[in-house]
């Protein structure tokens, strides 16, 4: 019978982690034309994690606590000024041409309070915004995504905060769609300057 439960097990595939094509892409990125930070060394432990959601009241969905935990989390990617220079005060553009970097609110002890989720939600919180929690911001956009009590995401727009925009992926699929859209950005910068 142990024979039995041991083959068993063997046949049984690992369970594969939502997380995993991140992980896979930060493998081998392209780092010639990413500048990558994150609290790699300083991760949050789970006790920081649960401190946070009793302070909302609700737990932040999975893949996300898994994320935040991981050396990647508190995640902050641009792409190298080299490669695509930051635009000057008042200088006009398509709004595309500013969005040059990806950053993942996390929860290290010692993170920059720009990429620390409790000061984002703090000041969401002041500015009137108590049910949302930022988590994943665009550099040059100012139009979050954010969770809900229920974990549900939606895009906040500042313009008009009370119409939230929800999105139908998990964090894991927006932070990919929006690495891969990074990259495609990066690359129409690149012929721009052709």
């Amino acid at each position: 019978m142990f024979k039995w439960f041991l083959n068993l097990f063997r046949k049984q595939k690992p369970a594969v982690s939502k997380l995993q094509p991140i992980y896979d892409y930060f493998r081998q990125y392209d780092k010639g034309s990413y500048a990558v930070f994150a609290c790699q060394g300083n991760e949050p432990t789970e006790d920081h994690v649960r401190a946070f959601e009793r302070d909302l009241g609700f737990r932040l969905p999975d893949d996300f606590r898994e994320f935040t935990k991981s050396p990647l989390g508190g995640l902050y990617m641009e792409v190298r000024e080299e490669l695509w220079p930051r635009p000057k005060l008042y200088e006009v553009g398509p709004f595309w041409s500013f969005l040059y970097g990806i950053k993942v609110f996390g929860l290290a002890p010692d993170a920059p309070e720009w990429l620390d989720i409790r000061h984002q939600r703090k000041q969401f919180a002041e500015a009137g915004t108590t049910d949302l929690v930022p988590f994943l911001q665009l550099c040059g956009d100012a139009d979050p995504y954010c969770f809900d009590r229920e974990g549900r995401i939606f895009r906040w727009r500042h313009e008009t905060p009370d119409e939230r925009k929800r999105e139908e992926l998990s964090f894991a699929e927006i932070l990919m769609r929006e690495i891969h859209e990074l990259e495609t950005r990066k690359e129409k910068k690149k012929q721009e300057r052709v």
